[in-house]
């Protein structure tokens, strides 16, 4: 299969679990309203619809022969969305989050292999190919940042295990390198460590760093490793 045909295939699997979630939602958790440091379930939607809508926006400008412009910090964009949408229903949401999954996958499916291996369609790429801009902003960012903390927040630990290792299955058949494989455990380390899986969270950053090291001062200062931090295993991972 080649790799927008995965891409895609991805974006639909993803947006597929969210739906799933939040079919499952009671009528009070869809009525929470968030607070800018507690985002309740549907500000998390938006937020999500936002990102993937920025993303598209940015490939079709740059499809044009134009240069996206990305002068915001993230959290002065995150909180410009949830001001946004806070008090827009639920339904309007998930009408906004329907769109920003079409508006991705047509923008993948008319950008080319070639572009999706390379690393200059947008000016923040570095020297990270395209596709992983993608994956990580259809894929990683709802999948690992947020619904699988919000399943185990709501007591769901093995369904949001279940979701995170068939992520990482998915992920992990994109691209061969070892870069990119620790990269597939390191989402899974965090999993596990937000879990309460503190043995098993060690064990998948120990492979992580192993395979991708770069991933080591990023896996000092990660929210979601703070968990495990002070455990002695953990420790192990840094000393010479």
């Amino acid at each position: 299969m080649e790799l927008k045909s995965r891409l895609i295939q991805l974006i639909e699997h993803t947006s597929q679990e969210e739906q799933a979630l939040f079919a499952r939602l009671s009528e009070d958790e869809r009525a929470v309203r968030g607070e800018p440091d507690r985002w309740s379930p549907k500000d998390t939607i938006a937020h999500l619809a936002a990102w993937k809508t920025r993303l598209a926006e940015d490939l079709a400008a740059a499809a044009r022969g134009e240069t996206p412009a990305r002068d915001e910090d993230f959290e002065v964009v995150n909180a410009k969305v949830f001001e946004l949408n806070r008090d827009r229903s639920w339904s309007e949401i998930l009408e906004e989050a329907a769109k920003a999954r079409r508006q991705l996958v047509e923008q993948v499916e008319k950008t080319s292999e070639a572009e999706l291996g390379g690393t200059e369609t947008l000016p923040w790429q570095g020297d990270r190919p395209l596709w992983r801009l993608i994956v990580g902003t259809g894929t990683i960012h709802p999948l690992a940042m947020h619904l699988g903390p919000l399943l185990v927040e709501r007591g769901e630990k093995e369904y949001a295990t279940e979701l995170q290792e068939e992520a990482a299955r998915l992920l992990s058949e994109l691209d061969e390198s070892q870069s990119w494989q620790g990269t597939a455990r390191y989402n899974l380390a965090c999993h596990y460590a937000l879990a309460g899986e503190t043995e098993t969270a060690i064990e998948k950053l120990r492979e992580a760093l192993e395979l991708n090291p770069e991933l080591t001062e990023w896996s000092k200062e990660d929210a979601d490793l703070a968990a495990i931090r002070e455990e002695p295993g953990y420790k192990a991972l840094y000393t010479a």
